[in-house]
């Protein structure tokens, strides 16, 4: 039996990802039902990756603006959002990325670009076929680890440096785990945006290939890309989303669970069901 609780013959039905299911074996981690909330909050000015359109959102009805269309002395307000799914904290979906081979692009398990995308969007792999997340996490702080605040710009987090972070936080990456990378970056969050979009630490091809021979089955950090940049060929995307069928989560808020050493908990992740979609808003949940 796997570290959620399911027999590990499970069939998967989204990658690495099996149907979900709230294990006994997980209740018994949580001991005082404390909830963590991994999201940035959502607001103008947010940091973007390149090639993904920004986050906007303004007033639709304000309540004086609501008079008349009750009866009686009710009012009410509503507004409008604009963005791109991978905006703020998201999970890409497996479709996200592809490989070209030769006059074709492949997705994970083979599927074709040309037999899956059309006007409407990609019909394999897409965001509302991902299975709600349920399953243990683990945090690797790995700026403690090494004994600084915040990783340098462009650190390439490496093999070797999430052993010791295991080493030094006295955890173990196992099967069916998720797994997320603490880089400090998020200091930079609505402070220095360029920076955090264009030069932020994350893990090499090397740590990646790691974490998923240990077991991982989705990971995550609090990067706009889970890899270190620059990455001009985003190698680890690939090997992830096409090669594994390891979703990735982005932008996560990290800071609480790290400032209160809170490194083993389980992790509550429900994608929103957008037909056709390359990714999804989040708001993932820790309770330990």
């Amino acid at each position: 039996m796997d570290m959620t609780g399911n027999l590990e013959h499970t069939a998967k039905i989204y990658g690495k990802l099996s149907f979900p299911q709230f294990t006994p074996q997980l209740i018994s981690m949580i001991r005082t039902g404390r909830v963590y909330s991994l999201q940035q909050v959502l607001e103008p000015g947010i940091p973007v990756f390149e090639g993904h359109a920004p986050f906007k959102i303004m007033p639709h009805i304000r309540h004086f603006d609501s008079d008349g269309i009750l009866e009686g002395s009710g009012g009410f307000a509503s507004e409008l959002t604009m963005m791109g799914q991978h905006t703020g904290t998201h999970i890409d979906a497996l479709c996200h990325f592809s490989k070209r081979v030769g006059d074709e692009r492949y997705f994970f398990g083979g599927q074709t670009v040309s037999d899956a995308e059309n006007h409407e969007g990609i019909l394999k792999w897409s965001v509302e076929q991902m299975p709600p997340i349920i399953t243990k996490g683990v945090l690797l702080d790995i700026p403690k680890a090494l004994g600084v605040d915040i990783l340098e710009d462009s650190y390439a987090i490496t093999a070797e440096d999430i052993k010791l972070c295991e080493e030094k936080q006295g955890i173990h990456i196992t099967n069916g785990m998720c797994v997320l990378t603490r880089t400090g970056f998020s200091k930079y969050w609505m402070k220095e945006n360029k920076r955090f979009l264009s030069r932020h630490a994350g893990v090499n091809l090397q740590a990646a290939q790691y974490l998923v021979e240990k077991g991982a089955i989705v990971v995550g950090g609090d990067t706009s890309t889970f890899e270190v940049l620059p990455s001009p060929k985003h190698d680890v995307h690939i090997y992830l989303l096409v090669e594994q069928g390891v979703p990735i989560m982005e932008c996560l808020n990290l800071e609480q669970l790290a400032q209160e050493q809170v490194y083993e908990f389980v992790i509550i992740v429900t994608p929103l069901k957008l037909k056709g979609v390359t990714a999804s808003v989040i708001h993932p949940i820790a309770i330990c």
